[in-house]
């Protein structure tokens, strides 16, 4: 009976105790990683045996690649798995692997090493932590383009000061910036910026009336630089917002459906992955993005949040008031579900959405109206101050009865 026997340097055949064939790795981490997992081939060791031979293995990919051969295999006791990985030395060096001892553990820190590396890359490659990196680049575009714009609409805003009261949008305004000074702003350009007529006229009669003062051509050159920036990063978080929405489909088919690409992506970027949010509760999902206020409420006992980012999901927002905490519970629980078709099931569950929307019609028709709120009673105080209320009453009426 062979005994066959994974090591990080290779693949070593005993026959009762005696050295007969070892199989060495090229790449012994990548190698190894494949045979742990069971997906390594081995065409020298299937040719090796045949098929009336009885082996013994230490592991269990082994053990799969093995079977798949065809070959007769069972897996070794705890026990003589112990024994082997106490005596692990001696074995790299009986197999050939390694000269002596030393040169076995110098092989095996080299091995630790590689292991590491290769680990750390294949985290590094795993898609949904770009997904994680690109809705986090989609947040901080926002707040970039927020705060130049605020900064753009003070600066242009000492020359033309009413257009801030009339545009709210931060592109519309940089493209009027683009424009020029207020008397170069022509009825086409309002109307290559996307407003409507009734607001192009009354932004060409508010300009004649402006009461901003003149700007320098060298000051205009500058708020322009300030415009064209906020309008390429528009362009920017247009890219990336169509790139979250495509990975969201291709590697969270699921999630993205019963959450929006973006709220999605939000989600699993506050859980750290896909399989870290694959794990997670439903009532821990409901409260993501919230974890301020829960923990407040435990520590104060006032009443605990309903939803954290989950709010922004359109059934949640737009629904009553008395209504969010109860959508937003059906919301987590399907998402919780879909985080786990997706790390191990394959591809998109229909019916995960049909049963949210058929849910969330359920909850609306039942809790159509606002419920009453009970009446609070106040219970008397005790204490201090209800003693000084008396003492006051009873000093009050002992000066009306002074003197009779």
């Amino acid at each position: 009976m062979y005994s066959i026997i994974l090591t990080e340097l290779g693949i070593a055949v005993f026959d009762n105790q005696k050295y007969v064939k070892s199989f060495s790795f090229e790449n012994p981490a990548e190698e190894y990683i494949l045979v742990k997992k069971g997906q390594a081939k081995l065409a020298g060791l299937g040719k090796f045996l045949t098929n009336n031979d009885v082996v013994i293995v230490n592991d269990h990919g082994l053990l799969n690649i093995l079977e798949k051969k065809s070959i007769d295999v069972q897996l070794m006791s705890n026990q003589e798995t112990e024994i082997i990985q106490s005596s692990k030395l001696k074995i790299l060096v009986d197999s050939g692997f390694a000269k002596d001892e030393n040169e076995a553990m110098e092989k095996l820190r080299e091995f630790a090493l590689q292991l590491s590396s290769s680990k750390v890359a294949e985290v590094s490659q795993s898609p949904d932590l770009h997904i994680v990196q690109a809705i986090n680049t989609l947040d901080e575009t926002d707040k970039i383009i927020n705060s130049i714009g605020s900064r753009l609409r003070e600066w242009y805003g000492l020359h033309f000061p009413e257009l801030d009261n009339l545009i709210d949008s931060v592109n519309g305004y940089s493209q009027i910036v683009l424009a020029g000074k207020r008397e170069n702003i022509s009825k086409e350009n309002l109307e290559n910026a996307g407003f409507p007529e009734s607001k192009v006229e009354m932004l060409l009669l508010v300009k004649e009336k402006s009461r901003g003062g003149n700007l320098t051509e060298k000051n205009l050159a500058i708020v322009q630089t300030l415009a064209k920036q906020i309008l390429d990063l528009f362009e920017l978080r247009k890219t990336v917002e169509e790139y979250v929405e495509e990975q969201m489909k291709e590697e969270a088919p699921n999630i993205s459906a019963i959450l929006g690409a973006a709220v999605g992506a939000r989600i699993l970027a506050h859980a750290g992955s896909l399989k870290r949010l694959a794990s997670m509760p439903a009532s821990t999902i409901q409260v993501l993005g919230a974890e301020k206020a829960l923990f407040r409420s435990l520590k104060t006992g006032s009443n605990p949040p309903k939803h954290g980012i989950l709010f922004q999901h359109a059934s949640v927002h737009a629904a009553p008031k008395w209504q969010r905490g109860k959508i937003a519970r059906a919301v987590a629980g399907k998402a919780a579900i879909a985080a786990r078709v997706d790390v191990y099931g394959n591809g998109l569950n229909r019916t995960l959405l049909d049963k949210l929307n058929i849910r969330v019609q359920e909850i609306e028709k039942k809790y159509s109206e606002a419920p009453i709120k009970k009446p609070t009673i106040k219970e008397p105080q005790y204490g201090s101050h209800a003693k000084r209320k008396k003492s006051k009453r009873f000093m009050k009426r002992k000066r009306k009865g002074f003197g009779r």
